[in-house]
């Protein structure tokens, strides 16, 4: 096998390998939680040795932070859909209602998300929130656009978000032990933001 074929083999290998890891990390979080998330057991749902689970993750750490930033890029993802299909809504209440879904449908990989956003202090974290966060400040500009600066729209986004991340752990921790979070406190709360900003 020469230099060329081996390299492309090795790269196919790791890549389906790390997608393989991280979709099992995703099912036994949502099964048994973080505390129950290690490289050993996520080895063990794979059927892959541990050594190749350190391979591609140095420690549970990096794991994590992996877990992180793919439920960054799927949050960022619907928050784009939601904003390209909103039809007569505003792109805010769009981006928002997208936003409390996910917090909804997944609320432990929402808490891991922050957790190795704001414990970690990874760049590459920090950089995919960014991304999910741009999202939104585009909506809002474009809900602006004419009536106040960039600058000004972008001043919202960053308000609304740090709201919207309030909101989200008090839905969290209001709720029972295993249930999702109260949707409707998130909910009350985009409304009055857009009401607040948009004036609507």
């Amino acid at each position: 096998m020469t230099a060329v074929s081996l390299s492309k083999r090795r790269g196919y290998h790791v890549g389906n390998v790390r997608v393989q890891l991280l979709s099992a990390a995703r099912d036994l979080l949502q099964e048994e939680g973080k505390a129950r998330l290690s490289l050993r057991s996520i080895a063990g749902r794979t059927g892959v040795a541990p050594g190749t689970v350190y391979y591609h993750y140095a420690d549970k750490h990096a794991l994590l932070a992996g877990l992180a930033i793919d439920g960054f890029k799927e949050m960022a993802a619907a928050m784009r859909e939601a904003v390209r299909t909103r039809g007569e809504l505003s792109g805010l209440r769009a981006a928002g209602l997208a936003y409390i879904a996910f917090v909804k449908e997944k609320p432990a990989l929402y808490e891991l998300m922050y957790d190795a956003r704001e414990h970690g202090r990874r760049a590459d974290v920090a950089a995919a929130e960014q991304a999910a966060f741009q999202i939104l400040a585009d909506a809002i500009a474009d809900d602006l656009e004419g009536r106040h600066p960039p600058e000004r729209a972008r001043q919202a986004a960053q308000a609304l978000w740090a709201f919207g991340r309030g909101a989200a752990t008090l839905a969290l921790t209001c709720g029972e032990p295993g249930d999702g979070p109260q949707a409707e406190v998130i909910e009350d709360s985009v409304a009055g933001l857009e009401f607040l900003i948009l004036g609507r």
